[in-house]
């Protein structure tokens, strides 16, 4: 994937060089504990360069939010998987100092344009802990849907995406 440009944002490939990013991410995401069944993220120097590394090496799969202005990376968004009934699972961590100033529905609006664009997928999902108001407010204000009886985990087609803008 190239560079998604949006007014503020840059959404592009992870490189080894965002470890401080990621680190800063992890720390914020380990202190918050906003979703208790999520894995823990490595925090310290060494295992944050490495988690970098790996993110660099996936470079269809993961992507880094930053600051256009000074490249500071605010979060990171995940294409985890597409099932056999054509539903990406959209997986993102957005640093808790840019939620609810817009940055995060920037960013998702402009990842979930270029998988509806780019990607052969009817609908996307997204699997969040349901007390997480911060992060579902975004997906809510697009229309993201509660599926599968969980409040937490929503959902939106391609149709009812394209009928939104």
């Amino acid at each position: 994937m190239s560079v998604i440009e949006t007014r503020r944002l840059a959404i592009r490939p992870f490189t080894p060089a965002d470890w401080k990013g990621v680190q800063a991410l992890a720390v914020d995401k380990e202190t918050h504990k906003r979703d208790p069944l999520d894995a823990p993220w490595p925090t310290s120097d060494d295992r944050c360069r490495d988690f970098a590394e790996h993110l660099a090496k996936l470079t269809d799969k993961f992507f880094a939010v930053s600051l256009k202005e000074d490249q500071t990376l605010l979060g990171l968004l995940g294409f985890n998987a597409i099932d056999t009934d054509k539903q990406l699972d959209l997986g993102y961590q957005i640093h808790s100092k840019y939620q609810d100033n817009d940055h995060d529905k920037e960013a998702l609006e402009a990842i979930i344009d270029f998988a509806f664009e780019k990607m052969d997928i009817l609908s996307i999902e997204t699997r969040t802990n349901s007390e997480w108001a911060e992060q579902l407010a975004p997906l809510k204000s697009f229309g993201f849907t509660p599926i599968k009886g969980d409040p937490g985990n929503l959902g939106i087609t391609r149709e009812s995406w394209e009928h939104k803008k």
